[in-house]
């Protein structure tokens, strides 16, 4: 009997490894899922602020003034940096969550905000925020400023956006807020912010347009049905397996018998 229940032991585990290293082979990258759920107005119910803004705009050419800055909320800026935007550049930016600091990143340059007591740490929907407002001798029709997230966590996702685009009559704007969600808790967020405008038209950073070419980002916390992790779905396999060759092992000795 000894002979059998080692055997049982050792069959399982060799059978374990296997589940495990085909559950390791066969187990498919982690997608993160982003869905779009409205655009303009306050945020849907349930979504709680986490209290801060990534505010960017035209600004003002040279050091006299701030082009990305970090804010409580939507206040006065708390950190700001610089940034001659140029047309149609692309601007790789980062911003990462910790649950109480929240920092962005252009190239070389951070800022950040830290809360020791935020409405709430889990990050999973935002908004992505644009303006655009024509100003003669200053913002163009056609002049567009474009926020764009092409990745959370360092996953690459179907890219979301925001794009706002100033209208022909003079001190008209476009504004777009659209909101988004994760199917997982965010810690960072990455993506491109452009600035451009057409051949003639004045450059909005150097005629100081300041904040009629304008970004923001908002992070929230959402109500959501967590995901389960690859690993979690894979150790419900392999427990499964475990189950099911006792089970048979038991069968048999009882057959046996």
């Amino acid at each position: 009997m000894n002979l059998i229940r080692n055997k049982l032991i050792t069959t399982s585990l060799a059978v374990g490894a296997s589940v495990i290293g085909f559950g390791v082979l066969s187990q498919p990258a982690f997608a993160v899922n982003v869905n779009f759920v409205k655009e303009g107005g306050n945020p849907p119910d349930g979504w709680t602020n986490l209290n801060w803004t990534l505010d960017g705009r035209a600004g003002v050419q040279g050091s006299g003034d701030w082009e990305f800055s970090t804010k409580e909320d939507d206040g006065d800026p708390i950190e700001e940096l610089q940034w001659e935007w140029q047309n149609q550049e692309e601007v790789p930016w980062t911003l990462d969550w910790d649950g109480n600091t929240v920092s962005f990143t252009i190239q070389n340059q951070t800022i950040s905000y830290y809360q020791a007591t935020p409405p709430a740490t889990s990050f999973n929907g935002f908004y992505l925020w644009t303006r655009s407002q024509t100003k003669e001798g200053k913002v163009a029709p056609g002049t567009e400023m474009l926020l764009q997230v092409d990745a959370i966590n360092g996953i690459d996702i179907d890219p979301v956006s925001s794009s706002a685009v100033a209208p022909e009559p003079e001190g008209e704007q476009n504004i777009t807020k659209n909101y988004f969600s994760s199917d997982t808790q965010i810690s960072t967020l990455s993506g491109i912010a452009r600035m451009s405008w057409l051949d003639g038209a004045p450059n909005p950073n150097q005629a100081q347009a300041r904040s009629r070419v304008e970004l923001k980002i908002e992070g929230f916390s959402t109500p959501s049905t967590p995901v389960p992790e690859p690993l979690t779905l894979l150790g419900s396999a392999t427990a499964l397996g475990f189950g099911a060759l006792f089970k048979r092992q038991y069968s048999k000795q009882h057959k046996s018998g």
